[in-house]
């Protein structure tokens, strides 16, 4: 039986492409580390009815967990998130130079859907394309979907080596963050999207990113 698209958790995006993500994707999420690109991932991760495997490089589970709340809670509030997520969310805390080292299989485990923040610290290790890979083969087999959250300015994506992920990727979403007015989210490319559906690129406004706690460490004002 077919799946049902993964929604991104941004309702005003998930309407435009026409219910979310294709099943099987690996997708992108493109900010600079002063934008709150890590919303994606907040919100990627409550809103699947599937398990979720977390794997953070940069902060404790603790963190992330209270920081995955608030999104949660701000989504619900503006009515920018439904229905309530009914998966579990598994966090993890791993070390690109340790777990990951030996391959990204074990930290995986059998969960349908997978959020790597950030997956800028794999990208610096000579790794990560077998990562990549095996992180994309994961995903296919269970009709998952893996979000690589990648704090690396969108107009600065000629570096090799985020040229060739955004590339290899099925989707790719672009978080810009303007102090002045209001964040958006622009979907650049969707494999797998119904004929039906809108030309890319589609950006949409997105207010939430005003309600969330800030995280020094990544950059943030």
């Amino acid at each position: 039986m077919a799946r049902d698209a993964f929604r991104t958790g941004v309702h005003s995006l998930d309407r435009a492409l026409g219910g979310g993500v294709p099943p099987g994707s690996v997708a992108v999420a493109l900010g600079d580390a002063a934008s709150a690109v890590e919303l994606l991932g907040y919100r990627a991760a409550v809103a699947t009815d599937r398990d979720t495997r977390y794997l953070t490089t940069m902060r404790t589970p603790a963190t992330v967990r209270e920081a995955i709340g608030d999104a949660a809670g701000a989504g619900r509030t503006l009515g920018d998130l439904a229905p309530a997520h009914s998966g579990t969310v598994d966090i993890r805390q791993v070390g690109v130079t340790g777990q990951l080292a030996g391959g990204v299989q074990p930290s995986l485990g059998e969960h349908d859907a997978v959020v790597v923040d950030s997956f800028r610290d794999v990208l610096a290790t000579d790794g990560w394309r077998d990562a990549f890979a095996e992180i994309r083969d994961h995903v296919r087999e269970r009709d998952g979907l893996a979000l690589l959250v990648l704090d690396v300015d969108p107009d600065e994506t000629f570096a090799r080596p985020v040229r060739q992920v955004c590339r290899a990727a099925d989707a790719v979403f672009e978080y810009r963050a303007d102090r002045a007015t209001e964040d958006t989210l622009t979907a650049r490319k969707v494999r797998g999207l119904a004929a039906a559906e809108p030309v890319l690129p589609v950006t949409v406004s997105l207010e939430v990113g005003r309600t969330l706690r800030h995280d020094p460490d990544r950059g943030h004002q």
